[in-house]
């Protein structure tokens, strides 16, 4: 494998070791005992990190992010219907999963999903931007440009956009899944998650612009926040 094929894969799996890692490293460097931090602080450092990882991405893909940027600018109207195509086809898959599994598999949990709202309860200004703004842009970049530039060296193989579409939406399904629970059976709600992201993943083959998917992830996001949030005030 030569260096043009390998140097996307190590920028890969080195951003996916920087989001798990980032917070951990100063503390490492400086000997501090995370147990120390009160609430507050606790959210603020976790913040700062999350900066200096949005800021990290930005500077690796500055040059495609202005590109697109640019190029959304100039073809939204095209851009946004198909997106919306996209979106609420994975949309419609993902609740209709979700509702078989629920259905099907009754001692199954979403433990992301009660993780995401308990944390929402303790810490409600930290996670409206974590979930609107952090996880759709990292995400987005890491999980469909990142990986897809992994595949570009291989785009001459007829087959290698749909390897693409399925990689990307294992991988994103399972970082939201994996690890989070004992229970064997929890891991089928990877299929709900599997859903949007080859939908996502299918869109940005179709527009090459990473605003498309990251505007989708947004609104999904987003929507989904704003619902919690008024059903905690019903």
């Amino acid at each position: 494998m030569n260096k043009k094929k390998l140097l996307p894969i190590i920028l890969f799996i080195s951003l996916i070791l920087l989001m798990a890692y980032l917070p951990y490293i100063p503390l490492k460097i400086f000997k501090i005992n995370l147990a120390t931090f009160s609430k507050n602080s606790l959210i603020l450092y976790n913040f700062i990190c999350d900066l200096i990882y949005m800021l990290i991405i930005f500077l690796i893909y500055r040059k495609d992010l202005i590109k697109d940027f640019k190029d959304i600018k100039n073809n939204f109207r095209k851009i946004f219907e198909l997106s919306l195509k996209y979106y609420f086809i994975g949309l419609l898959l993902m609740i209709v999963t979700n509702l078989l599994i629920s259905f099907i598999f009754t001692s199954a949990n979403a433990n992301n999903e009660e993780m995401i709202r308990e944390y929402i309860d303790l810490y409600p200004l930290y996670m409206i931007f974590s979930i609107s703004i952090y996880a759709p842009l990292t995400e987005e970049i890491i999980f469909r440009k990142a990986i897809y530039n992994c595949f570009i060296p291989y785009k001459q193989n007829n087959f290698i956009k749909y390897f693409y579409i399925i990689t990307s939406g294992v991988i994103f399904a399972s970082m939201h899944v994996v690890g989070l629970s004992d229970n064997i059976i929890d891991y089928i709600y990877i299929i709900p998650y599997l859903s949007l992201g080859i939908s996502f993943a299918l869109l940005y083959h179709k527009t090459n612009n990473i605003f498309s998917t990251i505007s989708m992830h947004f609104i999904h996001n987003t929507t989904t926040l704003i619902m919690y949030l008024m059903a905690g005030v019903i």
